[in-house]
């Protein structure tokens, strides 16, 4: 059911809420054809993109974050609406069909090109929105079965961290229905209890 799940949990009837919103996400698409890539050795006289061999997704202080992606001088990059830009839940896919352009050039791009100036020659070649399943409590998942309803297991509210997490949250899911238990992997902090007790998860790497 992903950024819709709560959806689900609700037709179960009068039970605790899954606080897990659709919030959309942009992402973006950029080439720097002006810019070279930092390969060793290799004589430059135009600012130095990071290498795309060896450059890690990138999260800047700002909440940016860009990692390369294809071809070379290719980056895919993006960032959560900052404070005081608009977040708000999303109830259709509609919501989809227009990416916000002014995110990119008001947030995303400034904060590029003072992490690495090549980026000032960067082409937005394409760029889409997507959902994140937002968990409205602490941004963090919620796994194992849901307090009322012992055979609905949840796997849900990655908050934009779910690829990261997929293996792991994966096989601990798999070992709870096949063993009952979290064996190789022990999230019981991840419970739906958490929310019931109003005790958070709280990390500060959240994109």
């Amino acid at each position: 059911a992903g950024a819709f799940a709560a959806r689900v949990v609700g037709m179960c009837g009068d039970v605790a809420p899954l606080p897990v919103a659709a919030r959309k996400r942009c992402i973006f698409s950029v080439h720097c054809a002006q810019a070279q890539s930092n390969r060793k050795g290799e004589a430059c006289d135009v600012p130095r993109l990071p290498p795309e061999t060896t450059t890690p997704l990138v999260v800047d202080p700002s909440g940016v974050y860009m990692r390369p992606e294809g071809p070379p001088a290719r980056y895919l990059c993006g960032v959560s609406p900052p404070s005081g830009w608009g977040d708000p839940d999303s109830a259709s896919t509609d919501d989809l069909d227009l990416v916000d352009h002014a995110l990119f050039d008001e947030v995303i791009w400034p904060a590029l090109y003072h992490r690495c100036e090549a980026f000032g020659s960067l082409k937005v070649q394409s760029s889409w929105a997507g959902f994140y399943e937002y968990n409205t409590f602490d941004q963090n998942a919620i796994i194992g079965p849901h307090p009322h309803v012992s055979n609905l297991i949840l796997c849900n509210g990655f908050s934009g961290h779910g690829l990261q997490h997929a293996p792991g949250a994966g096989l601990a899911v798999a070992e709870l229905l096949s063993e009952g238990r979290f064996r190789t992997i022990n999230v019981a902090c991840f419970g739906f209890e958490r929310v019931m007790r109003g005790e958070r998860v709280l990390e500060h790497g959240i994109v």
